[in-house]
């Protein structure tokens, strides 16, 4: 909206002030060409006052002088024209004094050597040139505006078109609806936040679908267990019998509850993050700290850090304790399909700061890759261990640190590739 508020204001200052000032110039220029009548009046007057002046009897001159279509010329007595002192001290020293009335204009020269006033009387000035002359220059002034206008209009008119139709198209149902922000445009910002705000209700419609496919598929089977456990329990009368069905149902209710806070923890993600303020995050001392949780496991975890310098500490801006989840999620993850041993290795690239988790277990098949990290999807390795949360966790979080999670093959270790590219780089310190 700055930008739309900038532009607005600078279309309207150029269109009223710059073109008005060009307009002016031009008829100021153009005006000077054009033959003023009172210009010629006015040069005639000095010539027939230097004239007059020099000769003994100006009177008599001036009854031989032919008469003019254009002006009367006659002489008056100085005590005749009223003057202001300001007024008569520069009329006596050769200006010509402009007065006008009704009748006319009327032009006086002071004579002073004979201490008479030469008066030249012009019924009317001619000024249909001018005034024609302006009123196209008025008519250029605003119709340029008008351009002017029209011309910063058509691509915010186009844009709204373009956000109108897209917004329809949305409502209708066509959930990956989206704006390209490509070209000229002044909501820029309006377009982003709406392509912010579609793909939050894109996502919260899946995990919507996500949820209540994990919530049938899920709970199923301990409900299933749960239901069985009870109808035994309510049968047998042994007390050893009772006593290992209550350990069986209340193993299947702790399930249940494991399963339903993962949902609401998954589902609240992008709540919780939504209200956080970044902060400067040294990658390089987080992940360092996310390996030294997981010491008590059998797999060797290594962290390649040979390709950055020592005084490198990867920070970006983020929020330390999602990061550490995202980090914890991956490593977690590889440590369950790790056989014997996991390289992390940290990298920068021109735009981003990367983190990759490598295992030499069984890999991930390029045909599953983007399916496991969507919520709810094991691989097949899994079986069934987990709830398929935590790479589409870490995903999640990857997003809100203006980055993203791919999945390749480990040449290194020949098992999978985790590679976590983090954004917001700022440098060394």
């Amino acid at each position: 909206m700055r930008r739309l508020s900038i532009s607005l204001l600078l279309v309207v200052v150029v269109a009223i002030f710059g073109l008005g000032i060009a307009l002016d110039v031009l008829f100021e220029r153009y005006n000077t060409k054009v033959n003023d009548p009172l210009s010629q009046v006015r040069n005639f007057g000095q010539g027939l006052t230097s004239i007059l002046n020099s000769a003994a009897s100006p009177a008599q001159i001036l009854a031989a002088w032919p008469d003019s279509d254009s002006f009367r010329a006659i002489l008056e007595s100085s005590s005749d024209l009223p003057l202001p002192s300001s007024i008569r001290q520069s009329f006596e020293s050769g200006e010509a004094v402009v007065l006008e009335s009704e009748q006319g204009v009327s032009l006086y020269y002071f004579l002073d050597q004979h201490d008479k006033v030469l008066a030249l009387q012009i019924d009317t000035v001619s000024g249909s040139r001018h005034d024609g002359l302006a009123w196209i220059f008025t008519g250029a002034f605003y119709i340029g505006t008008l351009a002017l206008v029209l011309l910063w209009l058509k691509p915010l008119l186009h844009r709204l078109h373009i956000l109108r139709n897209t917004t329809q198209a949305f409502g209708a149902g066509r959930l990956d609806s989206r704006v390209k922000t490509a070209g000229v445009t002044y909501i820029a910002d309006i377009e982003k936040d709406f392509n912010r705000m579609a793909d939050q209700i894109q996502q919260l419609v899946e995990d919507n679908k996500l949820l209540t496919s994990a919530v049938s598929h899920d709970l199923r089977t301990p409900l299933a267990r749960l239901r069985f456990g009870i109808d035994t329990l309510s049968e047998t009368s042994s007390s050893d019998s009772q006593e290992q069905y209550f350990n069986r149902v209340n193993k299947d209710l702790n399930e249940m509850e494991a399963l339903v806070n993962s949902l609401l923890k998954y589902a609240s993600l992008d709540h919780v993050m939504a209200g956080v303020v970044k902060e400067s995050v040294s990658i390089r001392s987080l992940v360092g700290e996310c390996n030294s949780q997981h010491y008590d496991n059998d797999i060797s975890i290594v962290i390649d850090d040979s390709s950055i310098s020592k005084d490198d500490s990867l920070v970006i801006d983020g929020r330390i304790e999602h990061l550490a989840t995202l980090f914890n999620n991956v490593i977690q993850n590889a440590i369950r399909y790790a056989n014997h041993q996991i390289i992390i290795e940290l990298k920068r690239s021109d735009q981003s700061v990367i983190v990759t988790v490598c295992d030499d277990g069984p890999g991930i098949p390029s045909n599953v890759r983007e399916h496991v990290m969507k919520p709810f999807e094991r691989g097949a390795a899994a079986g069934k261990n987990g709830y398929g949360l935590g790479l589409a966790v870490a995903v999640r979080i990857a997003k809100f640190h203006d980055g993203y999670i791919n999945i390749d093959d480990c040449d290194r270790l020949g098992g999978a590739l985790i590679n976590i590219y983090l954004g917001s780089n700022r440098g060394l310190l």
